[in-house]
């Protein structure tokens, strides 16, 4: 899904053990999203689990985005390789390659629809 390569460095690249917490809810850092490189990542608010996030896909979108505290709890739920997206990298993508900007929207939007169907 994303090109990780373009913006990858080690500097960026973390490591998560299994059930270690990656960011809480309503935490009020925001300058980052991830995409996973390996293992999967657990999406939950207080009422549920949202979405599993295996390996090309990513989270932590929205609160880079639009500035706001995270809005759900990421966990590994097996040991995982992430790749941190600061503001920086995430604007090169963009600018980079339009494909990750549509890629994106696709996913958010299909995030939305899922999470508030009835």
């Amino acid at each position: 899904m994303v090109n990780i390569d373009l913006i990858k460095r080690e500097r960026n690249t973390k490591h998560f053990k299994a059930g270690e917490i990656i960011f809480h809810a309503d935490d009020a850092d925001s300058n980052c999203m991830y995409v996973v490189e390996q293992g999967q990542v657990e999406i939950a608010n207080r009422a549920k689990v949202l979405e599993v996030i295996a390996a090309g896909g990513f989270f932590g979108e929205m609160a880079l985005v639009n500035n706001k505290p995270r809005s759900a709890t990421a966990t590994a739920k097996t040991d995982c390789v992430l790749v941190k997206v600061d503001e920086g990298d995430f604007y090169f993508l963009i600018q980079h390659s339009p494909s990750f900007a549509l890629e994106m929207m696709k996913v958010l939007a299909e995030r939305v629809r899922r999470n508030t169907e009835t």
